[in-house]
């Protein structure tokens, strides 16, 4: 009876552990941003968030015609990170164990850190096609197969009678991400998967999208880039990487025309105007620098949705998104959703889900989401 027992106090420890997802971890080029989801019944629930910004030892890229002061603006660059690691970053992890449940963690990189492609390669057997994939990828690379980590997923088919498939397939060097499970383990926890941004998004939309027959195109507003996603049932059909539409530019140009540094600059970015918002009409938007460089931001970014939207509807007609769902840091910007959907003219959303009680309420859940997909992976590995 004894060896029983054990086994049902076994099954009732892990269950309980199952209750949580593992830790996600969500490196970008200016911040790490950390949360633990938690599943209750069908009900997904928020139940530790974190965030830390690099600090500024790292010295961000050099911008041109900004006040030296932007020592004050932490960055960090893909290069520097492959030179010195995460460590500096990980240091203010310190004494989260309280925070977390569990060691387990799954990780990105994300503003293009993780290099994206979608490729067109003749049908063949699935482990033909990884090999093909991993051969393209070091061609275009200029490396070595053996020095490529990459996974690669088949995207819905888009012309009749076709001979080739269209395959989304995301890359990083071994040795990256070999420093990033290391820097982890050393910050106290254990990687067990390093995933692509994209699926990070689409598992970060089906906690809010139940409905499988419906498309949604998920927006990650970045430092370095946006990241555009079209999900169906939880996974990616499609994905664009902006790298004109971060937040660094629209930062950029805030922090010359008040001469300001980039801290300053994201300050009056992120901070709710008291009698417009982004998506104002008025003269405020014409007389205000903030307003005409948000408003222009705005924009342009909505001018590449709807051409990404375009594109959908005529290569999968019947999966074109019915909604957007934003997420990511740019979704601090007041009232973006609202200036968005007025500009793209289809039902747009901030992504949320329930917080713990222990969350204080907390305001912009949505920078969290991408990090919250990587939680859900915990339930992948059962």
């Amino acid at each position: 009876m004894r060896p029983l027992s054990f086994k049902l106090d076994r099954v009732s420890r892990l269950a309980l552990h199952r209750s949580y997802g593992w830790t996600g971890i969500e490196i970008g080029s200016h911040a790490i941003n950390m949360a633990q989801v938690r599943k209750i019944d069908s009900r997904w629930q928020l139940a530790a968030v974190w965030s830390v910004e690099h600090p500024t030892p790292y010295a961000m890229e050099p911008i041109q015609n900004v006040s030296p002061c932007d020592e004050v603006f932490g960055w960090l660059a893909t290069d520097a990170m492959c030179e010195h690691g995460l460590a500096t970053t990980l240091e203010l992890l310190e004494n989260l164990n309280s925070l977390f449940h569990g060691r387990d963690c799954a990780a990105t990189l994300t503003d293009g850190m993780i290099a994206y492609r979608e490729l067109e390669l003749p049908l063949s057997d699935s482990a033909e096609l990884r090999s093909m994939v991993s051969s393209e990828i070091a061609i275009e690379s200029e490396c070595e197969i053996e020095e490529l980590s990459t996974d690669c997923w088949e995207l819905p088919p888009n012309r009749p009678h076709a001979v080739t498939s269209s395959f989304g397939a995301v890359s990083l060097m071994k040795s990256t991400a070999l420093m990033v499970a290391n820097d982890l383990l050393n910050a106290g926890f254990e990687c067990q998967t390093l995933d692509a941004v994209p699926c990070a998004m689409a598992r970060a939309t089906s906690m809010v999208v139940d409905d499988d027959s419906l498309s949604t195109l998920a927006v990650d507003l970045g430092y370095h880039q946006a990241t555009v996603t079209l999900v169906r049932a939880g996974k990616p059909l499609m994905s664009r990487g902006l790298r004109s539409f971060g937040l660094i530019p629209l930062l950029e140009q805030i922090a010359r025309s008040f001469e300001l540094n980039m801290s300053d600059a994201q300050t009056l970015l992120f901070q709710s105007p008291s009698t417009h918002d982004g998506s104002s009409k008025g003269h405020d938007e014409f007389s205000n620098p903030r307003e005409q460089k948000l408003g222009a931001f705005l924009k342009s970014l909505s001018k590449e949705i709807d051409k990404t939207i375009d594109y959908t509807n005529r290569a999968y007609r019947s999966m074109a998104p019915s909604q957007l769902l934003l997420m990511g840091e740019g979704v601090r910007i007041p009232n973006v959703d609202q200036a968005i959907e007025a500009r793209v003219g289809i039902p747009t959303h901030t992504w949320a889900i329930d917080l713990s009680e222990n969350l204080f309420g907390n305001q912009h859940v949505a920078t969290f989401a991408v990090a919250s997909g990587l939680s859900m992976l915990a339930w992948e590995s059962m």
